[in-house]
């Protein structure tokens, strides 16, 4: 086709592989493989998100969860490991919403998982399986206490 016969529009995209996308530090890859099956090696059958319609809302059928282990130390000059936090976030490939964390605090504390004051990132505290059960719970932690107006 030329662009006369066109008139426009887009000429249709060869269908793609896989649309999972791998990490590697901060660089992302596209997985694409298995385009001529629809079956990737990796992650298996899959299919390409539909493009996002303004006036209809997003079914949210492909998600993201970003995932960060934090190791926390007992010091700038100690290096020694006191604590772990998994910190995660998950947004909709689609039409990149971001989904908050529903029935946690807000704060960061050792002993139970507690969200970001936005509610996007939640904090949740691990430990090896070979430590002991209170590992990690001598650091301090604190709260965020949302109260209504005229509450003390």
């Amino acid at each position: 086709m030329n662009d006369e016969q066109l008139d426009g529009q887009q000429p249709a995209a060869e269908p793609a592989g896989c649309p999972k996308v791998m990490w590697d530090g901060l660089d992302s890859i596209r997985c694409n493989q298995g385009a001529d099956s629809g079956v990737c090696p990796l992650h298996g059958q899959f299919r390409h998100p539909q493009p996002a319609d303004p006036d209809r809302a997003c079914l949210h059928g492909n998600m993201h969860l970003d995932a960060d282990v934090q190791r926390l130390t007992a010091s700038d000059d100690d290096p020694t490991v006191v604590a772990y936090i998994v910190e995660l976030q998950v947004r909709c490939l689609a039409c990149q919403e971001r989904f908050r964390w529903i029935g946690v605090p807000a704060g960061l504390m050792p002993g139970m998982p507690a969200c970001s004051p936005d509610e996007f990132t939640l904090h949740a505290p691990i430990r090896p399986s070979s430590a002991d059960p209170d590992f990690g719970l001598s650091i301090p932690g604190f709260a965020i206490q949302f109260r209504g107006e005229g509450e003390r």
